[in-house]
């Protein structure tokens, strides 16, 4: 998918490309949105142009840009909303950050990551740096992004998380450990620099000499980078 500055390649056993108005026997896939409607495609009758493409991936999905990377099982993308529904194992990486989730809809805009809702077990972990990873875990996750890289993130629904907290010179100052209704994550200069617990908060926070064993991992922590694709040429086996 050629773009100016930052274009998306992909790669799958399979791929079927297609118009939309042509291949009525294939619907594009429902997204429910924040308010839970259905999302509705707008009318392309007699229109012929990038929003009346589609195209589906099969088996070893694997997506790379600049800014954004993912693997999948199986991936489809409509042109109607610029929205990549990526299923069956899903992991999308954007600078030190990775989502996982059940089910994950990557929106595009001006063909860069704008944002991406994560439906059922959703999982952010972000590198701080060495061992040390932020971690946010619910059951929906919410993220928002600027020029590509990763601005905000909310989680819902039994919300945990795990922050560390550093000071001006970026030394650690402590680690904190919560539960929360919902979990907001800010991102500043591709790094998590502050989190906000709405309702029902429940945590502790060590010193970061004295975290107990265990505590600084949430239950179902993968990180994943051995499967990120590199690069273009990675991607091709090149």
């Amino acid at each position: 998918m050629k773009q100016d500055q930052d274009s998306v390649f992909i790669t799958a056993d399979t791929l079927f490309s297609g118009k939309i108005t042509t291949q009525l026997n294939r619907s594009i896939p429902i997204i429910i949105d924040t308010a839970g409607k259905n999302y509705i495609a707008p009318d392309l009758n007699g229109k012929d142009s990038s929003m009346n493409r589609f195209f589906e991936a099969w088996h070893h999905v694997r997506i790379f840009s600049d800014s954004v990377q993912a693997v999948a099982d199986s991936m489809f993308y409509a042109g109607t909303d610029s929205a990549f529904r990526l299923f069956t194992g899903p992991i999308v990486w954007a600078n030190e950050s990775q989502i996982t989730a059940d089910t994950m809809y990557l929106f595009t805009k001006n063909k860069k990551a704008d944002r991406l809702f994560a439906y059922f077990n959703g999982f952010v972990i972000n590198r701080v740096q060495g061992e040390a990873y932020n971690q946010v875990k619910g059951n929906t996750i919410n993220a928002l992004f600027t020029e590509g890289n990763i601005s905000y993130v909310r989680t819902k629904g039994r919300a945990e998380s795990v922050y560390y907290a550093l000071d001006d010179y970026d030394k650690f100052v402590g680690m904190n450990k919560s539960t929360a209704d919902a979990i907001d994550m800010f991102f500043e200069n591709k790094k998590a620099k502050r989190v906000k617990f709405i309702n029902d908060l429940k945590g502790t926070t060590y010193p970061i000499r004295q975290i107990p064993p265990g505590e600084n991992r949430l239950k179902g922590f993968n990180w994943q980078d051995q499967k990120r694709p590199k690069s273009f040429a990675e991607l091709l086996g090149r």
